[in-house]
């Protein structure tokens, strides 16, 4: 049984990118407004949710451990109905920081109490899809699969791939429950083949 998480359950179409589509998408990405190119680029290498992307501050970017920390979103609340907080590091190419702070002098931020814990984007939801939507069009990407849940999708389908443990997987991506993660070793087509044939 496909779940319905990956596969649209009505037509069986695919709701991540392949490795294919992921390579056109990261190319298209170096070509665009500062704004779109790193917002995007910072859901492609982490998969991270795209309001969690848009809570991104100078603070959470970590030139040390070449990481970023999302403040992880859906954990629910407590008992006093307060929303439980969690936070997660996630790796990121060292090029993609540095990239970032040439073009948001994110260093200088961090030093400055007035704009250390203000977000880099101060766009909308909306206006972030878009961004997304606008890279996935030129680079030929189309139906169901081509938004940031797309890219967060593709992200746990090539963590996957490369055998990184469930457990892992589950922190980097934020998911309350393994369960909710076990979707990404039900792959199909090409990328099911890839995992089969090292049995061969």
């Amino acid at each position: 049984m496909q779940p319905t998480t990956l596969f649209d359950p009505q037509t069986g179409e695919r709701k991540y990118l392949n490795a294919i589509e992921r390579e056109r998408f990261l190319s298209e990405a170096q070509y665009q407004d500062k704004d779109i190119k790193y917002f995007s680029l910072l859901i492609y290498y982490t998969g991270c949710r795209l309001n969690e992307a848009l809570e991104t501050t100078p603070a959470r970017v970590d030139y040390g451990n070449n990481t970023v920390t999302f403040r992880t979103l859906k954990q629910g609340t407590d008992r006093a109905g307060n929303p439980k907080l969690r936070y997660r590091s996630i790796e990121v190419p060292e090029p993609f920081l540095i990239g970032l702070n040439d073009a948001y002098g994110v260093k200088k931020k961090q030093r400055e109490d007035k704009h250390r814990d203000s977000p880099i984007w101060t766009f909308t939801d909306r206006t972030g899809q878009n961004y997304v939507k606008r890279i996935m069009e030129q680079a030929d990407i189309k139906g169901k699969k081509a938004c940031a849940k797309g890219l967060r999708h593709a992200i746990g389908v090539a963590l996957a791939m490369n055998k990184v443990p469930l457990i892992h997987i589950k922190e980097i991506l934020g998911h309350t429950d393994i369960s909710k993660t076990q979707i990404y070793t039900y792959l199909l087509g090409k990328e099911r083949r890839e995992m089969v044939s090292r049995t061969w």
